[in-house]
């Protein structure tokens, strides 16, 4: 994991916007032009009750509920948050393949960053959330989403493996296409629905249902957009150190809002916390938004033996 992390150059990367081109009209009666996809597309409607995601080539539906206010304080699980999309995009600009990994997301909300973080082929991801409405909502996008994309994935292999075992080549040609195939096929790994699976947690008293197959400790932990009440703060950092070890990442993100984010990380780097900070620069967020007020910090546990060392290498 540490391997993964040192690549992260932090100040000169530029972030790649989506590939996908959309039409748009320009106005009425004239032809249409093709522009980059842009998260920030005026012609979105980001209050409508289902919004398109695209990450690995792979289209993600998002339900949201529309039904109720949406404030600081209640039904915030209910809409897309920036931060979430910014979490995801980071996890699939710079860290990329999961395989082998594991994830645990904490206040999931609509369920997106857990979704991405499967689809990049982690073994176990456990999106939570506040018992009741708050895990129904995430169960419901994340189910949805992982049994279509399994399933578009196996036909996909299926189709790549058919047409290069029906290939009519000479020999050594399709020595080549096998090797080849075995290469793209490391890449074009097969989802498993259940390796996606959702759970309440209350912060206060973090323990997961004995249901849940995998309880850590995580590879990662991922925390978009929780930091804006600060009285969750401790209860917060001791979820953390309930599902991590010497070797969890702690990703967090969150926007500056002016409502106390920042005194999460005045707890955990206390010395007795047994906590590690490190804040990332604002160029590895997406493009669209690196001139906004967003933070990125990683936190890693103290190796109680050793000197702890850095995941990042900042100095690069």
């Amino acid at each position: 994991m540490e391997e993964e992390l040192r690549g992260l150059q932090l100040g000169d990367n530029t972030q790649r916007t989506q590939q996908k081109q959309e039409q748009v009209p320009l106005h009425e009666g004239a032809a249409t032009a093709i522009i980059p996809w842009k998260y920030c597309n005026v012609y979105a409607n980001n209050r409508s009750p289902e919004r398109l995601f695209l990450f690995q080539g792979q289209s993600i539906f998002i339900q949201q509920r529309l039904d109720e206010k949406v404030t600081i304080d209640q039904n915030t699980g209910n809409v897309v948050w920036d931060g979430a999309y910014l979490m995801a995009k980071f996890f699939e600009s710079h860290i990329g393949s999961l395989q082998g990994k594991s994830c645990l997301e904490l206040g999931a909300g609509t369920g997106l960053v857990s979704i991405v973080a499967w689809l990049l082929g982690a073994t176990h991801v456990l999106a939570t959330d506040l018992p009741g409405p708050h895990t129904e909502h995430v169960q419901k996008n994340t189910g949805v989403n992982a049994r279509r994309i399994a399933q578009e994935r196996m036909q996909e292999i299926q189709r790549h493996e058919k047409a290069v075992v029906g290939a009519e080549e000479g020999r050594e040609d399709m020595r080549m296409r096998r090797r080849r195939n075995r290469q793209e096929r490391t890449r074009m790994i097969e989802l498993d629905s259940d390796n996606l699976s959702v759970a309440p947690l209350d912060w206060n008293t973090p323990v997961l249902p004995e249901s849940v197959k995998f309880q850590g400790p995580f590879s990662y932990i991922l925390c978009s957009e929780i930091l804006y009440l600060p009285k969750f703060h401790r209860a917060l950092l001791k979820t953390l150190t309930k599902f991590s070890d010497e070797h969890t990442v702690v990703l967090l993100l969150w926007k500056q809002r002016g409502l106390g984010e920042e005194r999460f990380f005045d707890i955990a780097c206390r010395p007795s916390t047994g906590w590690k900070v490190q804040y990332l620069e604002r160029t590895v967020l997406d493009a669209e938004f690196q001139d906004q007020p967003y933070g990125v910090a990683q936190m890693t546990r103290i190796p109680t033996t050793s000197t702890p060392s850095s995941f990042i290498d900042s100095s690069s």
